[in-house]
C-alpha cells in the first residue's frame, strides 16, 4: 500500500474509533491500570495468563518491574505476583517454569511457587527482549539493542546468532521447526522509528541459513509474533498495527494505539498489551472460511 494512502486510511479509521479490528477479531475483555505491560503469555497447563510490567524506563535497572497473574476470563488475580524485577519484557513457559527476559538477565520462575528460583546472565547483552522455546526446551532470546540472538541450553546462556540483515531483532517465535525473527527495522532514529521498516525472517536452527519471509517484507517496527491456526500475527509497536500473514498474503487485522508490544495467544484468543496505555485487551479469533 502506498505510504500516503496507508496513512490516510489509518487516520480515517482512528477518527471513527480508538480501536479498529478486522471482522475475524472480537474484543472479549480488557484489564486497565497496569504499569507498561510489555508481554503476555498463556500457560497451557492451566487457565492463567502472565503479564510482564516494565514499570519504568525500558532500560532502567530500578527493581520495580513485576509480573501479573490473570485468568483467561480477564480476572486480575495478583497484579504484583512476582516483584523485584527491572524492566521485564518477553516471556516463555517451559513445563512448570516461566522464563522472563530482563535487560542482561533471564529469570527462571517456578510457577507453582510464584518466585524466581534461578537467574542466567548475559553481561554483554544490551537489552534482552523476547523469548521463545523449541519443543525440546531450548530457549531463544533476542537482544534488541545488541543485535544478537541468545540461546539458553543446559543452563548456559550464550550468544548464538547475529546477521547484518537483522540489526535490531525483537519478536521471536519457534514455528514449524524454524525460528521466526521480527526485525525492528534499519537505521534507527532517536525516537525509535527507523528509516527502513522491519521485516520478518525465518532462520533454520540447524544450518543457520536465514530467509526473508516474502509476506513479511518491510512490515513495520516489529515486536510480537504469534501463530493461531494457519496464520501468523505480528505487532508493530510504533504504529499500533497488527498484521495477519497467511501464506503469501497479508492483511491489516487491528489498529490499536502506539505501544502495541509483545502479543500473546492461545488456539482461539489473541492478547494485545498496550504498553503506553497500561492496558491489555483480549480478542476472540474467529475461524475463517
Amino acid at each position: 500500500m502506498h505510504a500516503l494512502l496507508k496513512s490516510t486510511l489509518i487516520a480515517s479509521l482512528l477518527i471513527s474509533s480508538q480501536l479498529w479490528a478486522h471482522d475475524t477479531l472480537t474484543q472479549r475483555w480488557s484489564i486497565d491500570n497496569l504499569n507498561q505491560p510489555e508481554s503476555v503469555v498463556a500457560d497451557t497447563r492451566s487457565d492463567f495468563l502472565y503479564i510482564s510490567n516494565i514499570n519504568g524506563a525500558p532500560t532502567e535497572l530500578n527493581g520495580q518491574g513485576y509480573i501479573s497473574k490473570v485468568t483467561a476470563q480477564g480476572e486480575l488475580l495478583e497484579q504484583h505476583w512476582v516483584t523485584g524485577l527491572n524492566a521485564p519484557k518477553g516471556m516463555a513457559i517451559v513445563g512448570k517454569h516461566l522464563f522472563v527476559a530482563d535487560m542482561q538477565t533471564v529469570h527462571m520462575i517456578d510457577i507453582d511457587q510464584g518466585k524466581v528460583i534461578k537467574q542466567f546472565t548475559a553481561p554483554k547483552a544490551k537489552m534482552l527482549n523476547d523469548i521463545t522455546a523449541s519443543p525440546d526446551g531450548v530457549l531463544y532470546i533476542s537482544d534488541f539493542l545488541g543485535g544478537e540472538i541468545y540461546q539458553l541450553h543446559d543452563n548456559q546462556l550464550t550468544a548464538w546468532f547475529s546477521n547484518e540483515q537483522i540489526p535490531y531483532p525483537n519478536g521471536l517465535l519457534w514455528h514449524q521447526n524454524q525460528l521466526l525473527i521480527g526485525n525492528w527495522g534499519k537505521a534507527i532514529n532517536p525516537d525509535f522509528t527507523t528509516q527502513t521498516p522491519g521485516s520478518l525472517y525465518q532462520l533454520d536452527p540447524n544450518t543457520l541459513k536465514l530467509f526473508s519471509v516474502s509476506s513479511g517484507t518491510e512490515l513495520g517496527n516489529l515486536d510480537g509474533i504469534v501463530a493461531i491456526g494457519s496464520s501468523l500475527y505480528i505487532s508493530d509497536w510504533i504504529s499500533g498495527e497488527l498484521f495477519e500473514l497467511n501464506g503469501k498474503e497479508r492483511k491489516l487485522a487491528l489498529i490499536l494505539p502506539k505501544g502495541l508490544a509483545d502479543i500473546g495467544a492461545t488456539a482461539t484468543s489473541l492478547y494485545t498489551p498496550l504498553m503506553m496505555d497500561n492496558q491489555v485487551i483480549a480478542w476472540e479469533v474467529k475461524d475463517q472460511p
